[in-house]
């Protein structure tokens, strides 16, 4: 994300690159105790420009989510939090430290951002909960996890304005606005500028794929197939197959948020992967869902076997398109959907022998 303005002295020099303009000049009126004048010196607007923009910060105090943020920064403001720290002291200043932390922020909210997009698809979270999850109504009508983001990920989205929503309890639900899909192009498009870059400098992207462009709008290819026919007139994948392949990216995507999983696929296959002791209390890096996310998924890659894994964490994970499957592991052209549905059937079987595992359950 886009860097909103240059930094100033005092607290304004922790504060994360990815904070916006307004936001800042908030913190420098609340925290600071700067006059709005002394504030729009600073950041070279007019003094009713920043009234403006503190009053509507103060709006945003009535969203949790917003407000949690706006906690978080006000602590790392004051110098109290510490970088890599817990939440408990200003831990969403993990989320801008290297380029590397803006590298994941930038992919984890375009991989919400993009599932909001879904029609019907909310973001919610409970109180006290540390992932956020994105759902949709699936054909029966239950509810099909599309992504699952962390709290601090939600957190910056709702302070940004790129998702509204309501609270009823201890239950927030949340949709994409419009400046989000605004943002969500933007991500895009930048995200097709270096896959272009890395195309033509003929170098592989993640997993050793060397990636291929899709569109903003584009349907992950998974549900492309999911709608396909066989020469019978059943469907290519059968419902089963499709819960299975949401199961198997869900504990992908919840082990990814909480940072226990990193980026290296081929470690993950040879189950050459740290499984962390949860923390039941909640103040340490790994959480028992996290944990349990990881083991559930380290269990069907070892039932599943390296090839068939490989081929289930492309398609289901990363969402990889059956080409650039078959190119990446040699396959015979238009051969990789079948190797996919035998990997989809394995993961089937598997999870009817190890049973729900609270899977049903939103949280």
């Amino acid at each position: 994300m886009q860097s909103s303005a240059p930094r100033t002295s005092g607290g304004q020099d922790r504060v994360p690159d990815w904070v916006p303009l307004g936001i800042r000049a908030y913190l420098d009126h609340v925290e600071g105790g700067q006059s709005y004048r002394h504030v729009a010196r600073q950041h070279g607007v007019h003094a009713s420009t920043v009234m403006r923009q503190v009053q509507r910060t103060e709006c945003l105090r009535d969203d949790p989510l917003a407000d949690a943020a706006l906690r978080s920064l006000e602590t790392l403001w004051r110098g109290q939090g510490r970088p890599g720290g817990s939440r408990r002291d200003g831990g969403i200043a993990r989320m801008d430290r290297t380029p590397r932390d803006q590298e994941k922020l930038d992919r984890d909210t375009l991989r919400a951002l993009r599932a909001l997009t879904e029609p019907g698809a909310m973001l919610v979270i409970a109180d006290g909960i540390e992932e956020a999850v994105i759902v949709k109504s699936g054909p029966d009508d239950r509810p099909v996890r599309r992504a699952v983001v962390s709290r601090d990920v939600a957190e910056i989205l709702a302070l940004k304005e790129w998702i509204e929503g309501r609270t009823k309890g201890k239950l927030a639900r949340y949709t994409i606005t419009p400046a989000g899909r605004t943002e969500l192009g933007r991500l895009v498009a930048r995200s097709e500028s270096r896959q272009v870059a890395l195309n033509e400098g003929g170098v592989d992207g993640p997993c050793g794929v060397r990636p291929r462009m899709r569109s903003a709008g584009a349907e992950a290819p998974l549900r492309v197939l999911a709608r396909r026919k066989r020469n019978d007139g059943a469907a290519f994948l059968t419902p089963e197959m499709v819960r299975a392949a949401e199961r198997f990216r869900e504990s992908h995507e919840i082990a990814r948020a909480g940072g226990v999983l990193g980026d290296d696929a081929q470690a993950l296959l040879a189950g050459r992967v740290h499984v962390p002791t949860p923390d039941p209390d909640g103040t340490g890096a790994v959480r028992p869902r996290q944990h349990a996310a990881l083991e559930s998924l380290l269990k069907a890659l070892r039932t599943l076997g390296p090839d068939l894994g490989e081929v289930a964490i492309l398609a289901c994970c990363n969402e990889t398109g059956m080409e650039d499957i078959e190119s990446r592991l040699e396959f015979p052209a238009r051969s990789g959907k079948i190797v996919l549905r035998i990997a989809l059937a394995t993961l089937v079987r598997h999870y009817a022998r190890v049973g729900d595992e609270g899977q049903d359950m939103i949280y």
